[in-house]
């Protein structure tokens, strides 16, 4: 089920009903006796959609209604975050093999890519219990149909976007001046909601949105395989039995240390591409894209 925003109804409308969309597809991806990897991505890709459109809407639902409905996405997803984890621990490994070739090749990491294709095997068990956030989710989805966001247009979905691109600018540069694993995840966070937030709006300008969708969306992924590779180091940190010397297990932490640079290191300099107008420029200038296209209708 797709949805897009619709120039002939009032803005925050189109936006809880596109939000209704992105639950009920998240429900859909979760349906099923067996759940697949692909049907956890879609789900998380779903929920992580609906979460940035809440924040759109986040000015005209009041703080109860904005943070049961917020946290109700994100204890849903929280289950499938573990199920991903079993998966992405594997494919950051063989990123590093692929990145650094023969010298990644020459270090054993046999004992250790056992035991996450056990964690990975124990993880995916829990796909078999997600009655509850299903139910959850369509809850979530009945109540999103009463959400009380009256008729507005920019006012409201405009301060929701400048909300989060500011938040993300802010983060941004606590990340630039301290590299820890803390700032980087909000920050991640944060560029992800601007990225999906701007997927809605693309449907105003689509070129040069769907421009600075993209910017983000690369933006998102160094940062996502940064944090995949902070889980993986995690885990070599803590499996040291499964490495024959430490110096092997020191060199492999090398290798994804040095990865971890060089993406962190693309992500700030697109980071302040992206985020280079200051939060009132960027939401004055989506407002104008805003009325014009209302002027188009």
């Amino acid at each position: 089920m797709t949805a897009e925003l619709q120039s002939s109804e009032p803005g925050t409308q189109g936006m809880r009903r596109i939000a209704r969309a992105q639950i009920k597809n998240a429900v859909e991806a979760l349906g099923g006796r067996v759940i697949s990897d692909k049907r956890v991505h879609e789900a998380r890709k779903e929920l992580k959609k609906a979460r940035a459109t809440l924040r759109l809407l986040r000015p005209v639902l009041g703080r109860t209604v904005y943070a049961r409905e917020n946290t109700t996405l994100r204890d849903a997803a929280r289950p499938l975050s573990r199920i991903r984890d079993g998966k992405v621990l594997l494919d950051s490994l063989d990123l590093v093999m692929r990145r650094f070739g023969a010298v990644a090749r020459a270090v054993p990491t046999d004992g250790l890519r056992r035991v996450l294709q056990r964690e990975r095997t124990h993880a995916r068990k829990e796909a078999t219990l997600l009655v509850t956030q299903r139910q959850s989710l369509q809850k979530a989805q009945e109540r999103a149909a009463r959400w009380a966001v009256g008729d507005h247009g920019w006012s409201v979905v405009g301060a929701g976007l400048a909300r989060v691109y500011s938040k993300g600018r802010k983060a941004l540069r606590r990340a630039e001046k301290d590299r820890t694993p803390t700032n980087l995840h909000e920050w991640r966070k944060q560029v992800k909601y601007l990225w999906h937030q701007l997927q809605a709006l693309q449907p105003l300008w689509p070129g040069p949105v769907g421009e600075l969708a993209d910017q983000a969306h690369q933006l998102s992924g160094y940062l996502g395989d940064d944090h995949d590779l902070s889980l993986l180091r995690s885990r070599v940190l803590c499996n040291k039995e499964s490495f024959p010397a430490a110096s092997s297990r020191g060199a492999l932490l090398a290798l994804i240390d040095r990865l971890s640079t060089e993406l962190r290191d693309k992500a700030v300099v697109l980071g302040r591409r992206l985020y280079e107008e200051k939060p009132s420029a960027f939401e004055a200038r989506f407002g104008r894209y805003w009325h014009d296209w209302q002027r188009r209708r």
